[in-house]
Formats: C-alpha cells, structure tokens, sequence
C-alpha cells in the first residue's frame, strides 16, 4: 500500500508538469515576432521604395518642365527678326518654324513657332527629360502667345518736317513710292504715293527746282504737332531708344555692314545691316539686320550705308557718299551739304530749335518708300507678351 505524497513532494509535480506544458512556447513567440518584424521591414522597404519613385518620377518631371521653359525662354530671347517680315523674306501666316534645343545629358526641348497674325505669333515647346534612363523619360509641354510691339509710323511725305525748308541745287524728291531694287518681301507690302514734302503750316518751303520735286509739298498740321516725332502708336521714341541695338555718341561716321554670306557681325556697332542685293561688297548675312541706331548728338553721316531706324538726337548732316533705307527721325535740323545722299523711306526732323531750319543742297534723291520704312519698322521691332492669357502649361 503506497502512502500518501507529502506536502513537497506534491508542489515538486505540479512544477514539473507546468515545466513541461511551457515546453516550446519561446520559440514559438520568437517566430511570431520574427514574422511581424519581417512583414514590418518590408513595408517600410516598400513604402520607402514608392516613395523614392514618387519623388524621382517628381523630380524628372520638373526636370522636363525646366527643360520645356528653357527652350522657350531661349527661343524668344534670340528670336529672329527675320520672321517679323512679312513673306517670303520672313514667315507667311501660317507657317511653321521648328527647331532643337539641346540642353544637357539627353535632355532637349523642341520649339515650333507658328505665324497667327501679322504681329503675333505661337510659340510651343516641348521639354524631355530621363535623367540619364530612357525608361524614366518625362515630357512637359508650354505655350506662349507673343506678339511684335513696332511702332505706328505714317510719315506724310518723303521728308517731313515741323520747320521751314529750303532745297536748293540738284536735289531730287519724289512722294511716288519706290521699292528698294531686289527687295522681295515689298510684294506683300501695300504702298500709296505720298507728298514729296509735308512741313508745318505756318513754316515755309523754298524750292529752287520744283521740277526736281514730285508729289508735291504740302502743309500739315501732323508736321507742325510735336507728338508726330515722339508718339508712334503703342512705341514712343523713349522705347525705342530703350530698345536701341546700337547706342552711338555724336560724331562722323560711315557706317558698313560687317559679316560673310551667312552671317552677320552684330556686336560691331558700324554694321547698319545690308540694304543692297547685289554688288561688290555686297554681304548677305546682313540682309535681315534691321536694327535701332540711337545718336545721343549731332551726326554727319559721310559714307557707307545702312537700313534700319536712325534716331538722332540733334542734327542730321548728310555730308558724303551715303545710302539709306528706312526711317531717320531727328530732333533738330536736316543739313545736306556736299557728296551723294540717297535714301529709300522717309526723313523726318523735329526742328525743336525753331531758330533753324534746314537745308538740302547738292546732289541727293529722297525717295518714299513704304516697303523700307514697313521693313524698318518690322524688322527692329521686340517681343512683348500678349496682355492676357499669354502663357499656359498643357500637360
């Protein structure tokens, strides 16, 4: 007969048996949580992942974007003049001009500049970007609509003046109007005649050889009213001057166009551009070159040529052999003196002393020209952003 178990020996069974019930419970645990540790780590890997792409595809994005912008930017800061013209020396309404842009590392914009109207265009870029994988590529695309601010300028004659006039000599003027020789983009360019001379009313005109004058001199009150000469439609003579692409002192020049027959020196401040066609010394890359010429003075212009508008503030003195064609506008008096001047355009002095007046003697031609003066106005004229509207991201 067994006897019964003592007190201590019973509490050692009881702890044996829990002993072996817990038996494996810690690796079990310690699975458990290694799987919720694992789940864990690759939620944060994937989280950190897409959150790595979010931001990369982000970042491409805004690379294409900047691409986009650049390439508009770029297109419009160095835009070419060239299109202002009307066709088929610039761009006809409706046409398109494309080019590249290479940025850096694969990324390029491509610009197209479409004709609207006579004065605005579109301009489109399209920006891609891949940060260095073609499988990451991004494209961005932008529009701008600009137009060309030139200034309103009508001249009424081929010399027009707020002062009194006197023309002496062989000097020959004519309001028929006349298209420079070769200038092809004049088809496209209405002309009227026009008064050979308009001057103020209250002034005088003398003319030693009224048969050397054609289309008449006529009295204007627009001659003898100050704003002809400085208010030009949306431009005034301040904005051009701002806008000048060659700022001169007073002095004597005789200016010529420098370049080759495809391109044009333009930092060189005696280039004027290439009003002729054809000739010796003829350059044709600078036969699209229109710029503003600004005389802070007087000037007297003794040979060479150029095309463009002239501003001068002070005297204009045509002393030698010298060709123009486009518009000269002068704060004070003309003076022709001695040598051959021939223009294409329009002259226009301010008289602001009304002490002077002015003078053309000698051998020279002044022609109206509608198609110069057109050309002139187009061909200097500055980009300016529409007022509403002008910019928009598509995509």
């Amino acid at each position: 007969m067994t006897s019964p178990a003592t007190p201590y020996e019973a509490q050692a069974t009881e702890t044996t048996r829990t002993t072996r019930i817990r038996r494996g419970t810690a690796l079990l645990i310690t699975l458990v949580a290694v799987v919720v540790l694992a789940i864990l780590s690759t939620g944060a890997v994937l989280g950190a992942m897409q959150d790595f792409r979010a931001g990369r595809n982000t970042l491409v994005e805004q690379r294409a974007f900047a691409v986009a912008e650049f390439g508009l930017n770029q297109e419009i800061s160095k835009w070419d003049r060239a299109r202002n013209l009307p066709a088929p020396k610039g761009m006809a309404i409706g046409a398109i001009d494309s080019t590249n842009v290479f940025v850096a590392q694969g990324d390029t914009a491509r610009v197209r500049v479409q004709r609207l109207t006579e004065t605005t265009f579109w301009v489109v870029s399209v920006g891609r970007a891949n940060i260095g994988n073609g499988a990451l590529e991004s494209q961005r695309q932008t529009h701008m609509v600009v137009r060309i601010a030139y200034p309103t300028i009508n001249p009424g004659g081929a010399i027009v003046t707020a002062g009194n006039i006197d023309v002496k000599g062989s000097a020959q003027i004519t309001g028929t109007n006349t298209n420079p020789v070769g200038w092809t983009q004049c088809a496209n360019i209405a002309g009227r005649d026009t008064f050979a001379i308009s001057y103020a009313t209250g002034k005088t005109a003398t003319i030693q050889k009224p048969n050397m004058v054609t289309g008449g001199i006529n009295q204007s009150a627009a001659a003898a009213d100050s704003n002809t000469y400085v208010r030009y439609g949306t431009e005034s003579w301040n904005t051009l001057v701002a806008n000048a692409d060659i700022t001169l002192p007073a002095g004597n020049l005789g200016p010529e166009p420098v370049g080759t027959a495809t391109t044009c020196d333009l930092s060189n401040t005696s280039n004027w551009g290439e009003p002729l066609r054809s000739g010796n010394g003829y350059i044709a890359g600078c036969t699209d070159y229109f710029p503003i010429i600004y005389a802070g003075g007087s000037l007297q212009l003794t040979k060479g040529r150029g095309q463009g508008i002239l501003l001068v503030n002070g005297d204009i003195r045509l002393a030698g052999n010298f060709q123009w064609f486009g518009l000269i506008i002068a704060r004070d008096d003309i003076t022709k003196g001695n040598g051959t001047f021939d223009m294409w355009g329009s002259i226009m002095s301010r008289n602001a002393n009304v002490n002077d007046g002015n003078d053309i003697v000698g051998n020279s031609s002044f022609n109206w020209s509608k198609c110069a003066v057109e050309s002139a106005l187009r061909g200097s004229a500055i980009l300016t952003r529409t007022k509403e509207r002008s910019w928009v991201q598509l995509y």
